[in-house]
């Protein structure tokens, strides 16, 4: 395959595909049923139809001979039927059985030990069909004569295979045309996605030195009223911490993740130290219930996963609220009493670009990739909040 045709997908857009195809292929699949289902019942009642014509033309040359026997006064057939098997009397193919009778269908010549319904012309019974003639009027004492044509299932075994091949067939072209379908639906607005996270890429590569020397030289100034060092300091690690949450956005996909022992306790005491004066900044409470617990996970992905629960719980906070960071041997657990998230939007707030309140500004990004961070290392992320009360975010190891 070239390489033009070839689109490389996210994880995301995967998933957007794979929903796609399900819906696509589930209705395609059970449209595709009911023709098969529709064909089969068609073609069994055209086979049944088939062999009632064929049989009954086949009893009517029988009688027209019984019938021209006996004007003839030719004794030939008489004497054939008391001496050979009616069958070859009359010359049928070898998948027939005839049985002939008299009045009040008393059995004169028969071949065939089955009972016969004589209220019928023709039906199905013991994967024989069976068909009915009274034409030839009782000459040579015949009253009625029954053409059987036995192990029908074999034909209708055979139309079975026809349509479940022609099925088959059909789910299978039905299922790559989607898949192609789908690709090409997905390449114009798989380059355009390619556009803007180059330029996204591009723009956090440029703002990664300045924001570097930036914090570097934070420390160094002199002279500079405390105050606002302080602002430029936590303005700058906003801005850090943005672009951390678009390189990790943008490079997870493409990237393999070495894991180590990771011990969370120490980790998560770093972070609140590099949080300390946003927390600071709206007087926030902070009470910590820390246990000691290693993990074996890439440690960049883990900050980011500290960083953003850490980061929303002050954000989302009031000015002196308070944050309870609780960590044990199943899970870490950030609890605030902020202006908490919408019943309505729970559902929602682990997708890309979804936020839970757009005054407090943001991307959208932050619970995504915790939720990413969750799945990749199979942890289970649980949020409960009451809007208005504050959000507990828990991570189940």
């Amino acid at each position: 395959m070239s390489k033009e045709l070839v689109i490389a997908l996210s994880a995301y857009e995967k998933r957007s595909l794979a929903r796609f195809l399900l819906i696509y292929l589930g209705s395609i699949y059970a449209f595709i049923c009911l023709l098969a289902w529709m064909f089969y019942t068609i073609e069994i009642k055209n086979l049944h139809e088939n062999y009632a014509l064929k049989m009954r033309a086949v009893a009517s040359s029988i009688a027209h001979k019984i019938v021209t026997a006996h004007m003839m006064e030719d004794d030939t057939l008489q004497k054939c039927l008391e001496e050979k098997p009616a069958e070859t009397c009359f010359g049928l193919e070898e998948a027939y059985q005839l049985g002939l009778f008299g009045e009040s269908n008393a059995p004169l010549h028969v071949s065939f030990s089955e009972p016969v319904d004589f209220t019928k012309t023709f039906y199905l019974a013991n994967d024989s069909f069976y068909a009915r003639d009274e034409s030839s009027q009782e000459h040579l004492g015949i009253h009625t004569i029954v053409l059987k044509y036995a192990h029908i299932s074999n034909a209708i075994n055979l139309l079975r295979s026809q349509v479940l091949l022609y099925f088959l067939l059909s789910l299978s072209f039905a299922t790559v045309l989607g898949y192609v379908l789908a690709k090409q639906f997905l390449k114009p607005i798989q380059e355009e996605i390619n556009h803007l996270d180059t330029f996204i890429k591009d723009s956090t590569h440029e703002l990664n030195t300045p924001i570097t020397a930036i914090l570097m030289s934070i420390g160094t100034l002199k002279n500079v009223d405390e105050k606002k060092r302080k602002r430029i300091e936590l303005s700058a690690k906003r801005i850090a911490t943005l672009y951390g949450n678009l390189s990790y956005m943008l490079l997870h996909d493409k990237q393999n993740e070495d894991k180590s022992d990771v011990d969370v306790k120490k980790l998560i005491a770093q972070r609140l130290e590099y949080f300390a004066d946003l927390m600071a900044s709206k007087q926030i409470d902070l009470t910590l219930n820390l246990s000691e617990k290693s993990l074996h996970v890439n440690e960049e992905s883990l900050i980011k996963l500290i960083d953003n629960l850490l980061s929303n719980a002050i954000k989302y906070n009031r000015f002196e609220g308070s944050i309870e960071v609780t960590l044990d041997f199943e899970k870490l657990s950030v609890k605030d009493n902020g202006i908490g998230i919408a019943s309505s939007k729970l559902d929602d707030i682990t997708k890309r670009y979804k936020r839970a309140n757009s005054d407090k500004g943001g991307f959208g990004i932050g619970l995504d990739i915790v939720n990413t961070i969750c799945k990749t290392n199979d942890f289970r992320l649980e949020i409960s909040s009451i809007e208005g009360e504050g959000s507990t975010f828990s991570i189940y190891f």
